[in-house]
This record gives structure tokens, sequence and C-alpha cells, in this order.
């Protein structure tokens, strides 16, 4: 598949200083644009120290190295915080940013992670789940009460970058997880262009 015109778009992109979260966002792009090219979700996700400086990096894999299915950026970002960082840091002091609003099993594990601001590029409303938080059961409402959940504060040019990317290959890898699930059945993807 070819992703020049993103490619192009991405290396050309320089962040705007307006934008408070453009520069961390468009690193959080250029993971994505990494997983995607690897044959994954175009998903980057990047943890922030009390001062701002990224910490970790993480690219969604959940199709590259075989099938992992928590091979989501968020997912795997909390991992090597909860191995590496957990000592040295608490997760209320910390920032994740992330390209694609998170699903439902990356919003459970950041809201039982504590940490403390979330932010998110681009709406999935075929598969995020921030927005529809208020679906929760109260337990986890609760628990989410303590943490705070953003739109990353980007440039418009900057966030239709992030969701071109998101969806680039989406309807193929809905259809490729699909699959995993299963088998050659027939099935409908339910797939989003907004």
């Amino acid at each position: 598949m070819d992703f020049s015109h993103i490619e192009e778009r991405l290396s050309a992109y320089k962040p705007d200083p307006e934008f408070r979260d453009d520069a961390v966002g468009l690193q959080c792009c250029q993971l994505a644009f990494s997983a995607l090219k690897n044959g994954d979700y175009g998903v980057g996700a990047i943890l922030l120290d009390p001062d701002g400086a990224p910490l970790i990096f993480s690219q969604n894999a959940v199709f590259s190295d075989g099938f992992c299915s928590s091979g989501h950026a968020e997912m795997k970002l909390l991992d090597l915080y909860e191995a590496s960082y957990r000592s040295k840091y608490e997760p209320d002091e910390l920032k994740l940013v992330v390209s694609l609003e998170p699903c439902p099993m990356c919003l459970s594990r950041l809201i039982l992670s504590g940490i403390g601001i979330i932010k998110y590029m681009v709406d999935d409303a075929v598969g995020g789940m921030v927005n529809r938080i208020d679906h929760m059961p109260p337990a986890w409402r609760n628990l989410a009460s303590l943490q705070s959940f953003y739109r990353a504060h980007i440039s418009s040019d900057l966030k239709l970058l992030a969701k071109d990317i998101a969806q680039a290959r989406m309807p193929e890898l809905r259809a490729k997880l699909m699959n995993e699930r299963v088998g050659q059945h027939e099935f409908e993807v339910v797939f989003d262009s907004h």
C-alpha cells in the first residue's frame, strides 16, 4: 500500500507554537505512521513526565509480531511505565498523549493506571470509549473522576493528519482482526469514515 502522500505531509509538518500539544502530537503521528507501515493500526502514544518531557514512546503492534490482542499503543506504554518507572513517578503527575481516542480496553487500563491527564488527538466514533465514559459501570466512572480526559490542543492540520493515519488501513485491519476471531466466516466490518 502506498502511503507516500501521508509521509510527505508528515515530513513537511512543522509544529505550530500556538497549539500547546502540537510538538508531542507530531511525535505521536510519527509513531502512528511507523505502526501503519509495519502493518498495524496507525496509533502512537507518548507518556510525559511531570515536566512535560517525553518519558515513554509506544506504537500499536497488534499484528506486526504475529497477533497480540494487547498490542495497543497505550497498553504497551503502560506495561513499560509499570515495569520501569512506577517507582520513580507517581501516575497522577504524568500525562499521556495518544493519536486516537482510546478503545474500551485501553481506557479501562488507563483508568486503573491512574495516569493524571489523558489527551487524545482524534475521536474514534466506532471504537473509542472516552466520549462514552458515562456508559462505564459506576465503579469505573468513580475512578475516572480522579483523572482528566481531553482532546489534545493541536492544529486542525495535525488533527487531519492523525485522522488520515488512523484510518489509512482501518477497513483492512478491522477485517483482519475479525478473521482472528471468526476464521474465514462472512461478517460485516463496521467502519465510520468520520
